[in-house]
């Protein structure tokens, strides 16, 4: 029987090892961690994209900036469109441009196109289904005007207002 003892010692300790490592997730998948939800990601709605451009145009040194309608035609494509413009001193608008439409590449826009032409300096950034319309018009002497308006994809805009966002290039 000693044979016996012994091989029952033996399989009890390779039993107690297989317990433990089993425990462990080594041997068998059944115990392994459950794997991590998937991160959701916010809505980019009008007001998300709204917020984004007049905060990213503030913290460049644009002066706030005027993201009224009002004045254009009436229609429920205001409900796809985020515009901002300002107006900045002649002196920083150019440099104040340019860091606004570098802040937004920072921050997942891109580029779609990118042209001067004449007094008028052209980007074109797209980012989760809206296109960003940005403009520099250089033609003031005191105050520049800076133009940032974003359109949603598929939204159905006048034909007045489609030219204004156009881009010549």
């Amino acid at each position: 029987m000693r044979g016996t003892g012994r091989g029952t010692a033996a399989a009890a300790v390779a039993a107690g090892f297989m317990t433990v490592t089993t425990g462990c997730g080594l041997i068998s998948d059944s115990g392994s961690a459950p794997a991590a939800s998937p991160e959701t990601t916010p809505p980019f709605t009008t007001e998300t994209v709204a917020d984004e451009i007049a905060g990213f145009a503030r913290a460049a040194g644009l002066p706030p900036g005027d993201t009224s309608t009002a004045a254009l035609p009436k229609g429920d494509w205001h409900t796809c469109v985020a515009p901002w413009t300002g107006y900045a001193p002649a002196a920083d608008a150019a440099g104040a441009f340019e860091a606004t439409v570098l802040r937004l590449r920072q921050h997942d826009w891109e580029i779609v196109s990118s042209h001067a032409e004449r007094d008028v300096t052209y980007r074109t950034l797209a980012k989760r289904g809206w296109k960003l319309y940005a403009r520099y018009y250089a033609d003031a002497d005191t105050a520049r005007t800076v133009s940032l308006t974003a359109v949603e994809d598929g939204c159905r805009l006048p034909g007045k207002i489609r030219a204004g966002y156009a881009d010549p290039a």
